[in-house]
């Protein structure tokens, strides 16, 4: 079908559509040739899982006595989910905080933002100008996870740019992949889901029937010295705590709530960019099955958030990579909020 023939049937169907991206393939296209160019810094383009490994690898040389890179598992095809950790005394047993990406392959722009989490943290730690690495590192482990979905990830950039599941092939299923962020072991398969595995909302055949999802919750629940997640996402400059399940409010939603204003004011302090805040459900739309619910559901981590990042819809997923440094500057001034707001509340 023809641009004038889906909206014909869009209009027959009663449905008001508009284009938001005149041409999607430009976006992809230059995306794509930035990254292959070599006279640019790591943050002004994407990167494959590959480079994104070598450079938490980099890091953790640059910085051993500060960081070490570990694999937690591997996904369905074989690929290492890594992690680095940050920590200025391993020893202390200090409240830990964890901020994971790239669970929804085409989100690129969650990758790219957690990773200047960590690189901002280590440059600037204990420097004139980096009072706020300091403080972080000082009050709290950091544990990063770029990218929880790397076969699905890697998808995206050798044949699908849009893939957002899983790689896993379930069966006679007609479809291959999970949505990896319907499919955690808590009120899954309920509101929000598909069990349709052409859906890129498919739950999948059972609550963690995917390896990634299995490594991560177990991780996360194995280290009860975490005090505070965030799965990054995009698009729609959202912060969004629990529940996603349902619209009733969890038993800390006021303190959940007080942080979430608290980063999305730090997060307009830098850039101007506004976002909106409240429980998943109600503030994007219902999700069972989630990270975040998970982890606050089963492990317990009380401060536990999906964020939508940067755009409103303009690019969506196609983000230009000249956005990546600034979307890490404004995320990294909410989690410096996120950690003063725990401590003052834990």
């Amino acid at each position: 079908m023809n641009k004038r023939e889906v909206t014909q049937t869009l209009d027959n169907l009663g449905v008001e559509c508009r284009v938001m991206i005149q041409d999607v393939q430009s976006l992809i296209d230059k995306e794509k040739k930035l990254a292959s160019r070599s006279d640019v810094s790591y943050f002004e383009s994407y990167h494959t899982w590959e480079e994104v490994y070598d450079y938490i690898d980099s890091l953790a040389k640059e910085f051993p006595q500060f960081s070490s890179v570990s694999t937690i598992g591997q996904t369905y095809e074989g690929r290492d989910i890594k992690i680095i950790t940050l920590s200025t005394d391993p020893s202390a047993n200090k409240p830990t905080l964890w901020f994971d990406a790239g669970i929804h392959a085409r989100e690129w722009i969650a990758v790219p933002t957690v990773t200047y989490i960590a690189d901002t943290l280590l440059r600037g730690y204990g420097k004139p100008d980096g009072s706020n690495s300091t403080y972080l590192l000082d009050t709290y482990d950091v544990i990063v996870c770029p990218i929880i979905n790397v076969d699905g990830y890697e998808y995206t950039w050798a044949e699908d740019r849009m893939w957002r599941k899983t790689r896993s092939v379930n069966g006679n299923n007609k479809c291959v992949g999970v949505d990896p962020n319907r499919n955690w072991d808590f009120h899954w398969g309920e509101a929000g889901t598909s069990p349709i595995s052409c859906s890129d909302s498919y739950q999948g055949p059972s609550a963690a029937s995917e390896v990634e999802v299995q490594i991560v919750q177990s991780y996360i629940c194995d280290h009860k010295s975490i005090v505070g997640y965030i799965n990054f996402h995009s698009y729609s400059q959202l912060w969004m705590s629990n529940w996603g399940y349902t619209d009733q409010l969890p038993p800390d939603y006021a303190d959940q709530n007080g942080l979430s204003a608290a980063a999305v004011a730090a997060i307009k302090s830098v850039h101007g960019k506004t976002y909106e805040y409240g429980p998943i459900a109600t503030t994007i739309y219902p999700a069972s099955g989630s990270s975040a619910d998970y982890t606050y559901g089963v492990c317990g981590v009380k401060y536990s958030y999906g964020v939508e990042l940067r755009d409103t819809g303009e690019f969506g997923f196609l983000l230009p990579p000249e956005e990546i440094i600034p979307s890490g500057e404004e995320i990294f001034a909410a989690v410096v909020a996120m950690g003063q707001y725990i401590q003052a509340h834990p």
